[in-house]
């Protein structure tokens, strides 16, 4: 059954990239970047191998052991797209759920891109002691180096394809929260201590310390296991060793569980009934009363049309309830208090008596009313393009309940501005307030008007852009009721990536004429044509929004079919 399901797995790759030319450019591009990493890491192995001593190596490869077995879990996880070619539930209705089974997923899921990649990176640390001339350490580390890629593909799995199961909604979108909070945090963790720190002055003993604890943990024991060895610590290396060939022994119980939990378990979510608000209907002759489903809709419809305020009040219903969206909004705010952090821990550099010594001491952020440098005014251009851009993707997330805008006759218009208009409903005071805390924070509240300007002209192309590329360019979400943190094919976190870095620069782009203006008024200190500056924003701003809905309106209404074929084509949304 091993056999079978490694071929498997590559038939089911290969046809996919068939039929998917960005996943395949995605595949080819990530392996191909991976691929040429391998050279300077051999490199790197030998050269540590030769000129450092065997402590030194023992605790560098012990830490790099961690981060790959933890690299496994996390990472599908955290990144939209990575590979679940074979998801056991897929498989619940072809086979029973077995041993075999289970250990055939995971030699499947090592035999693949990744999987490979991996092994290949684990034979460093025998070219490292090749290189530091023990040959005994040689043996130990290509014996334990199979156990390492095991230990990291079955916790991978086990943890990935648990969380993907969860039966409660609620907890799923809980773990999309705390997922999005992780992710964002290791992300500008880095910038942030640097920002703290002088990196010039900074002591390495605590670091050195936490790596060296990271390789007797159970992730490390089969990279740092060879270099106790190596130090003479043999009865350390024979304990880290078995450890090391037991570990995978022990998931694989675990990893079973799992495997039959979810082939034998619901996979739907329970729906419960929600009680929807009654109204009486408007001039009806008998007083019936009739459920109102979307109270917003009454609201909208005083500054829209009625098929806008309907797609406006259902988006707005998917903002507050639906993890997908609410990891987004997640996500923005996490960036933007880091990002408020990073600046305020500017002012944390506190000058000793001692001119040639500085000491740097974290004495709380420092973003007081009017303590704030000016830059902070930059998180209101940011959170504005990172509002607008929410929706480039937003029709995928409709997943195939598109079909009710074609069956209905939806005007393409309508749809497009439904959107733009339920996420300029909370987006918009968002932006506004983030610069009036940067007005309070700075004090310098005769800025505020030009970078409120900016922000606004920046929302609106963002808006523009969101509108044609959800159309031109969609490409494969998780389908309505599943955990954002479930992976995707593995073209598709490539095409994402490429597609956000576009849209970053093209929005970027749009706003040089609102830009260039507020970059001389700066120069000069001539804060008074701000509101100028501010008028002009609009003004920008919402030309671009109602030319891009206006346009993608079009487009979509000559895309609709298409649309709802390509979206029908991804895994898990033929069934939404």
């Amino acid at each position: 059954m091993v056999a079978t399901l490694v071929r498997l797995r590559w038939r089911i790759t290969l046809n996919a990239l068939r039929s998917n030319v960005w996943a395949a450019i995605g595949l080819l591009l990530g392996t191909a970047g991976a691929v040429s990493l391998l050279a300077p890491l051999a490199a790197g192995a030998a050269a540590l191998g030769r000129f450092t001593s065997p402590t030194t190596v023992t605790v560098v490869l012990g830490a790099a052991g961690s981060l790959i077995v933890i690299g496994w879990t996390l990472m599908p996880l955290l990144v939209s797209g990575m590979d679940a070619t074979l998801d056991p539930r897929a498989m619940a209705a072809w086979t029973a759920p077995s041993w075999q089974l289970t250990v055939g997923l995971t030699a499947a899921g090592a035999a693949g891109v990744p999987g490979i990649v991996t092994g290949l990176a684990l034979l460093a640390p025998a070219l490292t002691w090749a290189a530091a001339g023990r040959v005994d350490a040689v043996v130990l580390a290509l014996l334990l180096a199979p156990a390492a890629l095991v230990t990291g593909v079955m916790l991978g799995r086990s943890v990935v394809v648990g969380v993907g199961a969860a039966s409660s909604r609620r907890g799923r979108d809980l773990l999309a929260v705390l997922g999005s909070i992780v992710v964002m945090v290791l992300a500008l963790l880095p910038s942030l201590l640097s920002n703290i720190l002088d990196m010039e002055r900074l002591e390495f003993d605590g670091l050195v310390g936490i790596a060296r604890v990271m390789g007797l943990t159970p992730f490390g024991w089969a990279l740092a296991a060879p270099g106790y060895l190596a130090q003479g610590q043999v009865m350390t290396a024979v304990l880290l060793a078995v450890g090391a060939l037991m570990l995978p022994l022990v998931l694989l119980p675990i990893w079973h569980r799992v495997v039959v939990r979810v082939m034998t378990g619901t996979t739907h979510t329970r729906r419960h009934s929600r009680a929807y608000r009654v109204r009486e209907v408007a001039g009806g002759d008998d007083g019936a009363a009739q459920p109102e489903v979307l109270p917003w809709q009454r609201r909208l419809a005083r500054i829209s049309s009625g098929p806008t305020a309907a797609v406006a009040a259902r988006c707005l219903r998917y903002w507050r309830t639906d993890p997908r969206y609410l990891a987004q909004i997640v996500v923005l705010v996490m960036i933007i208090a880091l990002l408020a952090g990073m600046i305020g821990a500017n002012l944390t550099n506190v000058v000793n008596s001692d001119p040639n010594t500085t000491t740097v001491m974290l004495i709380g952020i420092g973003l007081g009313p009017g303590r704030a440098p000016g830059t902070l005014f930059m998180l209101g251009p940011v959170a504005a393009l990172m509002c607008g851009w929410m929706i480039h993707d937003d029709l995928a997330f409709d997943s195939t309940a598109l079909w009710t805008h074609l069956a209905a006759g939806l005007p393409g218009r309508s749809d497009r501005l439904g959107r733009a208009l339920a996420a300029a409903t909370w987006q918009l005071p968002l932006v506004i307030a983030v610069l009036l805390a940067c007005g309070w924070g700075t004090g310098n509240w005769h800025e505020a008007p030009a970078y409120l300007g900016l922000s606004l002209g920046m929302y609106g192309v963002a808006l523009a852009w969101s509108s044609l590329t959800s159309v031109l360019l969609p490409y494969e979400t998780n389908p309505p009721g599943e955990s954002p943190l479930k992976s995707r094919t593995s073209g598709t976190a490539f095409v994402a990536a490429l597609l956000q870095m576009l849209g970053v620069l093209a929005i970027v782009a749009g706003c040089v004429p609102l830009i260039a203006p507020l970059i001389v008024i700066a120069i000069h200190d001539s804060w008074r044509w701000g509101w100028l500056l501010l008028a002009g924003g609009v003004l920008w701003g919402g030309a671009a929004a109602w030319g891009g809905t206006f346009l993608g309106g079009r487009l979509l209404d000559r895309r609709y079919v298409r649309l709802l074929a390509t979206i029908r084509s991804w895994s898990g949304h033929d069934v939404a």
